[in-house]
Parts: structure tokens; sequence; C-alpha cells
């Protein structure tokens, strides 16, 4: 009788998966249709949401409403927002105005940020609720205020919500100024990391190239979207090592399944990763604009 040895090898095949197709666009060109953004509201993308919304709504009566855009599901849509003073300053409305994201949110949602114990958690609360009330606003063709928005996750990022055709998948990250947002069709996740000086003893050093900043960024951010997906939180499972990836779009075996990384990075300096577990064809990338 013939005996098979199994055998595990501990080091996860990487290999390099298509390039995805890319489509940049401006961030308050979101549902808009082709309408180009153009002078100063490319520097206030957020602002005039609510009017923008109903002002689609009813611009073509005699067309009667418009088809809701549809993220398919070989697609994967990706957003960057500037987060300034207040959550969304940016929107460059006067503080209680109506492009004031703060007064999108619910009651249960301003009770919620005040438990938080400090200002910086408040703070990253607050803008993902307002960022996915901006998003599903647009989406569904509604001032963000009605958004249909899943209930709020303490501690937590990733939501499942019901979309204009079925049921989509949203992660968040956020690096200093800058929060980002990842929707699909199936569990995704997010994960951005910036250089930082680090010990000897520190753990992105496994795979990384020694005493590159850079690389143990790179390193950090795929290590720790790949546990994300997983549902390991925000570190790997023990003993499980990952390369440093050389190529943007790669696939890892990773927790018993195939899972495919796509890096963004908008620079050197900042490393954003996004995850699935299926193969994202299409992406379309809202405000990477610089």
């Amino acid at each position: 009788m013939l005996m098979l040895k199994r055998t595990v090898d501990p080091a996860p095949r990487v290999a390099s998966i298509p390039t995805p197709s890319m489509t940049y666009l401006p961030l308050g060109q979101f549902c808009q249709g082709e309408r180009k953004v153009t002078g100063g509201a490319q520097h206030r993308a957020l602002a005039s949401s609510d009017k923008g919304a109903a002002d689609n709504a009813g611009e073509h009566p005699l067309e009667g409403p418009r088809t809701l855009p549809r993220c398919g599901g070989d697609e994967m849509w990706l957003w960057r927002f500037l987060l300034a003073g207040r959550p969304f300053g940016a929107t460059g409305a006067a503080a209680g105005g109506p492009d004031d994201g703060a007064t999108w949110l619910s009651a249960v949602e301003h009770s919620l940020a005040r438990r938080l114990p400090r200002a910086q958690m408040r703070h990253r609360f607050l803008s993902e609720r307002i960022a996915l009330r901006w998003i599903l606003g647009r989406w569904f063709r509604c001032s963000p205020a009605q958004a249909p928005v899943p209930a709020p996750t303490p501690g937590g990022s990733a939501l499942e919500c019901d979309g204009p055709h079925g049921k989509v998948w949203v992660d968040m990250a956020h690096t200093g100024l800058w929060l980002f947002v990842a929707l699909g069709q199936g569990p995704v996740a997010l994960a951005v990391h910036a250089p930082t000086p680090v010990g000897p003893d520190d753990g992105a050093r496994v795979s990384a190239q020694p005493g590159d900043p850079f690389a143990v960024a790179r390193d950090a951010a795929h290590r720790l979207c790949l546990a994300r997906l997983a549902g390991d939180g925000e570190a790997l499972a023990p003993g499980v090592g990952v390369p440093l990836l050389a190529h943007p779009y790669v696939s890892v075996p990773y927790a018993g399944s195939t899972r495919y990384l796509y890096d963004m990075s908008v620079s050197s300096r900042l490393t954003v990763v996004a995850a699935r577990n299926s193969i994202v064809h299409r992406m379309r990338v809202f405000g990477w604009q610089n």
C-alpha cells in the first residue's frame, strides 16, 4: 500500500494576478454622472451634498428617475477623504450649516461618540459615520441625514450594508488626516500604514527589508489587511508569516483561503492596501488625485 506523506509549506505562495482596470475620479463626482467638478468645487468636494442629491433626483423629470449606480461582483470602490478640524471640516461649510457633516448624524451616533474616552477616538468614529452617510446618500440619491446607514458597531469599522442592488461590505481605515473607505460585493478589508521609527523587536521586521522604514510600513499594512479580512482582528494568527509583496496585485493563501491583495499606495510614504476573497477586475477610485 502506497502511503502519501502530507507536507505543509510554511511560506505562503504569493502569485501576481492581473492588474485591475482603474478609473480615477474626483471625490465630488461620485454618483454625479459625467458632470465635471471644476474651480472651487474641487476643493469643497463634500459641500452641497444635500442640494446635489436633490437636484439630481429631479433634474430631468420627463426622463424618469436615473438608474442607481451598481458595484459589480468583480468591482471594488475606494474613496479617500481629507479630514480637518471638525470631522470633515473640509466641506467648507459653516459649523451647524446644512453641509456640516455633524448635522447629518443621528442622536444615537452622537450619543455613542460622547461615550468614547478620547477626542481622537470620537473624531475617528464621527468621521467614519459622516463618510458612510455621504457615500450612501449619493448612492441612493437622498440627503446624507436620510441615508440608510447600518447601525454603528462600537470598536469596529467593517460593516454590511444593503445597497441598491443587494448587500455590500464596507471597511474603513485612518492615518493622519486621511480616511480611506473600501466597498465591494463580498467581504472586504482595508489597511493603511505610514513609516514610523521601529525597534529591533518590531514584529513587522520579520519579513521586511532590514533598515527600510518604507518596506516595514508596506509589510505591516499587508499583514494587517490579511488579518482583518480573515477576522483575526489587528494581528495575524500566531506563527503565520507573510512575505513582503513585490507586486502590487497578488494572491496569498491565508487562513485556509486564497486572499487577493491590492496595494493602492498613494506614495512611498503611505501604504494603502485592500483585500478581497475574490478577484477584482475593475476599480473605481474617488479622491485619489493630488
